[in-house]
């Protein structure tokens, strides 16, 4: 049933790509290759065209494909990762720029390979942020979400890239408006605490007495002994800050040569 599906999608993305404005097209249409059993074929089908909608929104510029497997063959998640890009012909314009994204079920390990202009529109920071995103998901056993997370993702980083020129990064990082809903929440709340707060304090009229003797009738009470009890001792402590280096690093990505001899970005890890 996949295979004739694939065939059928390679076919329609010959036509497709023979009837378009766009002159360079990809080679291989499959984007989901699901050689884990990770997904239905309704989830399959529903992936791969939200996949599609991604990459003609953005103008063919960039390919965007998701490949799942039980085992590299004994090559690293990188290098499997830019090799099946490579060999299986997948990116668009002169540079194949796109991106892979590799879930090896038997080590546990997932890898963004990108390429040509994927490159430049997804850092080495971006990559880590959105691998993170997946390995969340992928960890919990929800595929699906997984890659469509993933493929959503990959849709703002390009958006980003292709409006402003530059690339989410360290020093640009996207705005978590989750985050920034919560802040605004407690920074509403502090001050409605602190509104009750003084209302509550208009309200007393009663005087705090901090001396018993207010309570005591003149002459009713005689004290024959004193004494001084210990009861606790109070230690102040100081904390000594110690230097443990800034950490970080730098944006930008890096890159390395395939065995094809083709440069590719991508950093990966563990779920």
């Amino acid at each position: 049933m996949k295979l004739l599906k694939k065939i059928a999608a390679v076919l329609a993305a010959a036509v497709m790509c023979a009837a378009s404005a766009y002159p360079v097209c990809a080679e291989n249409a499959d984007k989901v290759v699901d050689n884990a059993d990770l997904l239905s074929d309704s989830e399959e089908r529903s992936l791969e065209k939200h996949i599609l909608e991604i990459i003609e929104k953005h103008d063919r510029k960039y390919d965007i494909v998701v490949v799942m497997v039980n085992s590299t063959d004994g090559k690293s998640a990188e290098a499997y990762a830019d090799d099946y890009y490579d060999y299986n012909y997948y990116g668009y314009d002169s540079e194949d720029s796109g991106l892979l994204l590799l879930v090896d079920m038997g080590g546990r390990n997932w890898h963004i390979s990108t390429k040509g202009k994927g490159i430049k529109a997804f850092t080495d920071y971006g990559i880590s942020q959105i691998g993170n995103k997946v390995a969340d998901y992928l960890g919990d056993g929800d595929y699906y979400d997984a890659f469509e997370k993933f493929a959503d993702q990959a849709d703002s980083y390009i958006g980003k890239y292709e409006s402003s020129g530059s690339a989410y990064d360290v020093g640009n990082k996207p705005k978590d408006y989750g985050q920034m809903l919560g802040t605004s929440f407690l920074g509403a709340l502090v001050i409605a605490i602190i509104v009750c707060l003084c209302m509550m304090g208009q309200l007393k009229t009663a005087v705090k007495q901090t001396a018993a003797r207010v309570y005591v009738k003149n002459g009713s009470m005689r004290v024959n002994h004193s004494r001084d009890i210990f009861l606790y001792n109070t230690v102040s402590k100081t904390k000594i800050e110690t230097d443990s280096g800034s950490g970080g690093g730098g944006g930008g990505s890096s890159t390395h040569v395939s065995s094809s001899g083709s440069t590719h970005g991508g950093g990966g890890g563990k779920f």
